[in-house]
C-alpha cells in the first residue's frame, strides 16, 4: 500500500492487535448473553456485561439493587454454569457499573 492512502478496516483488523481486541469483545459478548440466559428473566436485562478475570467470573449490573439480586443468585448461577460445562469459575464477583 502506498503511503498516504487510507487502509481498509479489513486490512487494519487482519493480523493486528485490533483483531485480538475484536475477538475478545466477541467472546465477552457471548459470555454476557450466556450469563443473562442462565439468570431469571427479571434480572437478565440488568446485566450489562460479564468477563472472566483470573478464573473469576465478573458480572456487571446497572444498579446496587440488581447487584444484590445477582449476588443472591450466585449459587444457582454457579450450578447452572457447571451443569452446562461452559465455565467453572473459582468465584463470581458482581460489580455495579451505572
Amino acid at each position: 500500500m502506498t503511503p498516504g492512502r487510507p487502509k481498509s478496516l479489513k486490512d487494519l483488523l487482519a493480523g493486528s492487535t485490533l483483531s485480538g481486541i475484536a475477538e475478545q469483545a466477541a467472546a465477552t459478548d457471548t459470555l454476557t448473553r450466556r450469563v443473562r440466559a442462565l439468570l431469571d428473566a427479571e434480572v437478565a436485562p440488568h446485566v450489562l456485561g460479564a468477563n472472566v478475570r483470573d478464573q473469576r467470573l465478573v458480572v456487571f449490573v446497572d444498579s446496587a439493587v440488581w447487584a444484590a439480586r445477582v449476588r443472591f443468585e450466585i449459587a444457582a448461577l454457579r450450578r447452572r454454569l457447571r451443569e452446562s460445562h461452559e465455565l467453572e469459575p473459582s468465584a463470581i464477583w458482581v460489580k455495579v457499573r451505572p
